[in-house]
């Protein structure tokens, strides 16, 4: 007979990611919710990047920006093993877009 439990191992249903969210959690403490790095946490830590430095949008990838989500650098904690390679993926084009001052859809 077969039960209706599931054993533990069900992934249960897909879930839409919201970059919006994730940003907002994980990384406006120290970059703000506007992209443009936190103005306090500026002060001690001012590698913390601007999204909205011509220079860095100029240079920036959607693929270099999920690395540095993935992997950290400097300071900033690496996420990759905490958020999925699609969470990291859709959260570097909100910052590209954030950057670029296009609200996220």
């Amino acid at each position: 007979m077969v039960s209706a439990c599931t054993t533990g191992d069900d992934p249960g249903p897909a879930v839409p990611v919201d970059p919006a969210v994730i940003y907002a959690q994980m990384c406006s403490r120290c970059h703000a919710l506007d992209g443009r790095g936190d103005p306090e946490i500026r002060k001690t830590l001012p590698a913390v990047r601007d999204f909205h430095d011509p220079e860095f949008q100029a240079r920036a990838t959607n693929d270099g920006i999920a690395r540095v989500i993935m992997a950290g650098k400097g300071q900033m904690p690496a996420f990759g093993g905490s958020l999925s390679v699609p969470k990291i993926q859709e959260l570097s084009g909100y910052v590209r877009r954030l950057g670029r001052g296009a609200p996220s859809p």
